[in-house]
C-alpha cells in the first residue's frame, strides 16, 4: 500500500488515527518528518479528487490517501478533514473500472437498504454520495466512532442477530446466491488450476452438496468482510462498515468464521491452532447465536473455506502461488475433508 498524506501535522495525525496503522506507523511518521532524507515527494491532486470534494460537499478541506494493492479491485480509500476544524468530516472508496464500479455500487445499496433498518442503521455507516462511472466511482461514507477489538463478543454478536434475524429466509442450497455463485467461479476457472486445487475443490463440493442438498435450508445475508478491522466497537456497540462484499442467501456461521479465521490466515498461522480455533467459534456461535444458525457446522466450515478460496482463486485467474490465505484455508479443507 502507498500512503499519501499532507505535511500540516494536526491533518496526519488525523490520518494515523483513522487508519489504525499499527507498528506500521511509527515507519510512516518517521517519513513524513524526513521528506528529502527518505525520498518523499510533493503531490498534487488531480481532477478526480477535486470531483469527490465538490460531490460531498463545501466543507471538505485536506486530504489523507491509502492506495490499495494493484488489481481488479483496487482502490484508493480518502479521508477527507474539515476545511475549518482539520477534524475528520468522511472516508471515500474510490476506483475505476467495471469491477469496482459493481463493489461499490454494491456497499452503496446495501447503506441505504439497512438504513431503512430500526435495528441495524445505528450499526453502519451514514451514506454520503455515491457515483457510478467508468472514468471513477466512489462512495463516501461517515466515519464511524470506536476502537479495533480482536475478541468475538458481546457487540459483535448483537449485531449479527439482529442482521441475521433481518435476513433469513429457507430454500434450497443449490438456488442460492451463494451456491450459484461458486458454481460460476469454479466453472470459469476449468483449466486454469493446478490438480491438487482441481481435486481439493471438486471433493470440497461433492461433500458440500451431500450434506446440504436437498431440502430447504436456513440461509441469512452475510457481510462477508466481516473483520475486526472492519468493525468499531464504542462502549460495548459494534459499528461495520466496508460493505462491498455483502450479500444475500449464505449460510449462517459465514462471518463469525471470517472474524475468527481470516486473521490467523494472514499471519500464516499453523492448521491446529487454525482448527482449535474454528472448534472455538463454533461453540461460542452455538451458545450466542443458537443450535438453527449452526446446523452442521462442519460443512458451514467446508463451504466458508470453499467460498473463500474460490473467490480469491477466481480473482488471480488460477493463480494460486504463495498466497497465505490460500495456503492457510487449503491445508484446512484438506484436513475437512480426510476419509
Amino acid at each position: 500500500m502507498r500512503f499519501i498524506v499532507p505535511r500540516h501535522n494536526t491533518a496526519r495525525q488525523a490520518c494515523w488515527g483513522t487508519f489504525h496503522l499499527g507498528r506500521l506507523e511509527y515507519f510512516l511518521r518517521a517519513i513524513t518528518w524526513l521528506p528529502r532524507y527518505f525520498g518523499a515527494v510533493c503531490c498534487v491532486e488531480d481532477e478526480r479528487l477535486e470531483l469527490i470534494r465538490e460531490t460531498i460537499g463545501n466543507d471538505a478541506g485536506i486530504s489523507c490517501c491509502r492506495s490499495g494493492a494493484t488489481g481488479p479491485w483496487s482502490k484508493d480509500t480518502i479521508l477527507f478533514l474539515h476545511k475549518k476544524t482539520v477534524a475528520p468530516l468522511c472516508i471515500v472508496k474510490a476506483g475505476a473500472g467495471d469491477a469496482v464500479d459493481l463493489l461499490l455500487r454494491n456497499e452503496a445499496n446495501w447503506l441505504r437498504t439497512l438504513q431503512r433498518q430500526a435495528s441495524l442503521v445505528d450499526h453502519i455507516p451514514e451514506l454520503v454520495a455515491h457515483q457510478s462511472g467508468a472514468y471513477l466511482s466512489f462512495v463516501a461514507e461517515l466515519l464511524l466512532p470506536g476502537v479495533i477489538d480482536f475478541e468475538f463478543w458481546d457487540p459483535h454478536v448483537s449485531f449479527l442477530r439482529k442482521f441475521q434475524q433481518h435476513s433469513r429466509q429457507t430454500m434450497r442450497i443449490e438456488e442460492s446466491r451463494f451456491y450459484r455463485n461458486m458454481r460460476s467461479r469454479l466453472k470459469d476457472l476449468s483449466g486454469l488450476l493446478s490438480n491438487a486445487w482441481s481435486n481439493r475443490l471438486d471433493t470440497g463440493m461433492r461433500q458440500i452438496e451431500q450434506s446440504l442438498s436437498g431440502a430447504p435450508i436456513l440461509l441469512v445475508a452475510a457481510h462477508n468482510d466481516f473483520t475486526p478491522w472492519n468493525i468499531r466497537i464504542e462502549h460495548g456497540f459494534a459499528r461495520v462498515f466496508d460493505w462491498e462484499n455483502a450479500d444475500y442467501e449464505h449460510l449462517p456461521l459465514f462471518d463469525p468464521l471470517h472474524f475468527a479465521l481470516m486473521p490467523m490466515a494472514l499471519k500464516s498461522r499453523a492448521t491446529a491452532p487454525m482448527v482449535r480455533c474454528i472448534m472455538q467459534t463454533l461453540k461460542k456461535s452455538q451458545q450466542w447465536l443458537g443450535k438453527e444458525f449452526c446446523y452442521n457446522a462442519q460443512t458451514q466450515v467446508l463451504a466458508y473455506l470453499m467460498s473463500i478460496c474460490t473467490l480469491y482463486l477466481w480473482s488471480v485467474r488460477g493463480a494460486s502461488e504463495s498466497h497465505p490465505v490460500l495456503d492457510s484455508y487449503s491445508r484446512i479443507i484438506d484436513h475437512l475433508c480426510l476419509p
